[in-house]
């Protein structure tokens, strides 16, 4: 089948309408209608079917516009890759970090990347941890900066420790805390806790911690996913604390307003590391990426 008529099936899907799709794809509407015939041909079957608001994929409509939205997505990147050629881009590289990184470090070095352009072309993805390790081993990802103990390591996968990081208790700088020395866990008992939930990847740290602390009681008033932003917001705001990984946050706090309590006991490291498949470590990319990331960890004091 030519995939040509997948990827109009899949646009068909996507807009609802035959009348849109066509207008879009700048064809007739009688040259997708015969499409679809095609495809319903090799099906057997149906693959549309009307509804009050237009059309409507069948089971199998679903699953061959999925692979239709395949076609265009490697449609648009030898697009993307001509366009680089032209721009005299010798390659690209498809970096995933995670929301922490994104929320503190990496927003200032990718600015760094612009100011002075690496040879190829840098594609930047944000997502929890676990799912990058998963993109990185299905090869849509080149390399992903995350935490390096994560239990979804895979075999195919090689990790090396950029700067080493331990969690700690922030809390918004004006908390009555901050400041003092050897701070007992109990203090933070009447705290509003917020756990991170997946933001780097990291499961079940804020029970664990809690548990470490002798804080078996507590439980957090809220879990926030995703956004590292809104829970520094809420530690400003309000009498709470959270557990977040000391180094990457403490370099950028007086930005965000918050402060690490000083306790007296010692939590669980957190290193952050380069993760990328065995067989692309050495793609002359993934060096330059390499030495670009640790010069700017120096001048930021996290090496």
């Amino acid at each position: 089948m030519d995939p040509k008529f997948l990827s109009q099936l899949a646009v068909i899907v996507e807009l609802g309408s035959v009348t849109k799709a066509a207008r879009k794809l700048n064809v007739t509407q009688p040259t997708l209608s015969r499409s679809i015939k095609i495809i319903e041909h090799w099906v057997g079957g149906a693959v549309l079917r009307r509804g009050r608001y237009g059309v409507m994929p069948t089971d199998i409509g679903m699953r061959l516009a999925e692979e239709g939205r395949g076609v265009l997505r490697r449609s648009e990147q030898a697009r993307i890759a001509i366009q680089e050629w032209r721009h005299g881009l010798s390659g690209e590289l498809r970096v995933g970090v995670g929301p922490m990184l994104a929320a503190t470090i990496m927003g200032d070095f990718f600015a760094e990347t612009l100011i002075a352009p690496p040879t190829y072309g840098l594609k930047i993805d944000c997502e929890y941890a676990t799912r990058l390790v998963e993109r990185l081993s299905s090869g849509e990802l080149d390399a992903a900066i995350i935490p390096y103990d994560l239990t979804c390591s895979k075999d195919t996968l090689f990790r090396e420790v950029l700067f080493q990081d331990r969690l700690a208790v922030f809390v918004g700088e004006d908390d009555s805390l901050v400041g003092q020395k050897n701070v007992s866990p109990k203090a933070l008992a009447e705290h509003h806790w917020i756990s991170i939930g997946e933001v780097a990847g990291l499961f079940n740290t804020t029970r664990q911690t809690l548990d470490q602390l002798g804080l078996h009681d507590v439980t957090p008033k809220h879990e926030c996913t995703g956004d590292i932003n809104m829970i520094l917001r809420m530690l400003e705001k309000t009498k709470a604390c959270c557990i977040v990984p000391f180094r990457q946050l403490g370099v950028f706090q007086e930005r965000f307003h918050v402060a690490p309590i000083d306790l007296d006991v010692e939590l669980p490291t957190r290193n952050v590391a380069l993760w990328t498949t065995i067989s692309g470590r050495d793609r002359p990319e993934i060096i330059d990426f390499l030495v670009r990331f640790n010069d700017y960890l120096g001048k930021v004091g996290l090496k």
